[in-house]
């Protein structure tokens, strides 16, 4: 009985590896509605050592951008490594390629991108010198920010008749910036949220709560944590579908769903590569939307490896994802 039950638990487990893995397979099939965001995680060690990696990302996004249907890029946090001038350049060289290509960009700010850790204070000035709203806030889908810094902003888009929103919130937002936020959520109720926050999701599928290593606590106590965002503001917005965050190492993934007070599926999902040879080999994430059939089809590339990566933990499917609410 016992030998039954494990066969027919590795058949199990082998089905959702070959369905979870072979995701390109079913992109001939994929419906005319359907589109991709491209997420940029950590990109802060091409900043400082990398940065041909760096280009390499965007450059492929903006030669690619057509056939994947491309909707916008997502940067995860920790553009940079370390909080000076030459990094933040690199960094500028590879997202203006975006612009060239007239590619819809948002960025999170990371810890790195802003975090002094002999004074432990904070400072934005850079973040917002080279990614602020004198850059941004022209384009059409920039929707606006608080006190007109770009670390807490949000941006509209319109897929095919979905809309949608992208939140974008500092590392560890503080609580009045999740007030802004909760106003904002229920100002846009008839739009699909995605918030995207540098620390948010631990590497074993559960939120960042106190004892986790790279606590947004650790840094600043009056900061809010995974768990801290998830009480005050996610859960309870039922057009919030998606939760997006870098930050943490060890195997750089983690995913969770939970669900919201109005019984609405939250996807909240972990990517950082940082850990890896040449400060990430290029990994980027790139999820393909397909409203029709409430799904997201989750793959990994490195433009640099050119090619992808097939562990379940980097391709995978998502169904019933709200998108079509």
């Amino acid at each position: 009985m016992k030998t039954k039950s494990y066969l027919h638990l590795l058949v199990i487990l082998s089905t959702f590896c070959l369905f979870g893995c072979n995701t390109r397979e079913q992109n001939s099939s994929l419906k005319s509605d359907s589109f991709t965001i491209a997420v940029l995680p950590d990109t802060q060690y091409y900043s400082e050592k990398y940065p041909d990696n760096f280009s390499a990302q965007t450059n492929w996004i903006a030669e690619n951008a057509s056939e994947l249907k491309l909707l916008c890029v997502i940067h995860e946090g920790d553009v940079v490594n370390k909080n000076v001038e030459y990094q933040w350049q690199n960094a500028d060289k590879a997202i203006s390629i975006l612009d060239q290509a007239k590619i819809p960009y948002c960025i999170a700010i990371g810890n790195h991108d802003c975090f002094n850790y002999k004074t432990r204070t904070i400072n934005s000035d850079n973040f917002n010198k080279y990614f602020g709203t004198k850059r941004i806030g022209g384009k059409k889908w920039y929707g606006g920010s608080l006190d007109n810094k770009s670390e807490n902003s949000y941006y509209l888009f319109e897929a095919k008749g979905k809309k949608i929103l992208v939140m974008c919130l500092e590392f560890g937002p503080r609580d009045e910036v999740l007030d802004w936020a909760n106003q904002i959520a229920s100002k846009y109720a008839d739009r699909n949220i995605i918030v995207v926050t540098h620390g948010y999701m631990n590497n074993d599928d559960t939120r960042l709560s106190p004892g986790d290593n790279h606590n947004p606590h650790d840094y600043v106590k009056e900061l809010n944590d995974g768990e801290d965002m998830w009480e005050k503001f996610v859960r309870k917005h039922n057009n919030i579908f998606l939760v997006l965050s870098g930050h943490v190492v060890g195997d750089g993934n983690g995913r969770l769903t939970s669900y919201s007070d109005g019984n609405t599926k939250v996807t909240q999902i972990l990517a950082n590569y940082q850990m890896k040879e040449n400060g990430g080999n290029g990994w980027l994430r790139l999820m393909k939307f397909v409203p029709a059939e409430d799904r997201i089809i989750v793959e990994t590339y490195s433009p640099v490896l050119k090619n992808y990566n097939n562990d379940p933990n980097d391709c995978f499917v998502i169904e019933d994802v709200g998108i079509d609410r």
